[in-house]
């Protein structure tokens, strides 16, 4: 007579959670990653923010830029590329972010420029006012 040997219960047990987990690991890989839409929204409000404070007429280029990495970002997502997607639409924020901060340099600038205009006019007129007396 033949006896047959049987696998420990711990074995088999072991084998089977490694086979579980090892599926478990295949289909989350398998599923595509879900659409970086707080990405997506992040970049949409610092483009609108940065039209709000007139950005086209200071850093126009970057704006552009901005605008044109949204579109890209838009076009992964449309292709299920997912990882680009994200990437690009941060890279729109921080172009849209840049072109904020580049106006409200220009901005501030253009207001310091005025007030030293308006400095010298009035020490110009002060000394006027002494020459005549």
């Amino acid at each position: 007579m033949r006896e047959t040997v049987r696998a420990p219960c711990g074995f088999r047990l072991c084998v089977t959670a490694t086979l579980t987990g090892a599926l478990m690991l295949l289909s989350a890989c398998a599923s595509a990653p879900l659409a970086p839409t707080a990405s997506l929204d992040a970049a949409k409000v610092a483009i609108a923010n940065a039209e709000k404070a007139d950005a086209s007429q200071h850093a126009g280029a970057e704006l552009g830029e901005a605008r044109e990495k949204l579109v890209l970002a838009n076009g992964a997502v449309k292709d299920e590329n997912m990882v680009l997607a994200e990437r690009l639409a941060e890279q729109s924020r921080v172009e849209a972010e840049l072109a904020s901060a580049r106006t409200a340099t220009a901005k501030a600038v253009a207001v310091n420029e005025e007030l030293s205009r308006g400095n010298d006019a009035l020490i110009e007129e002060m000394q006027r006012a002494g020459d005549q007396q």
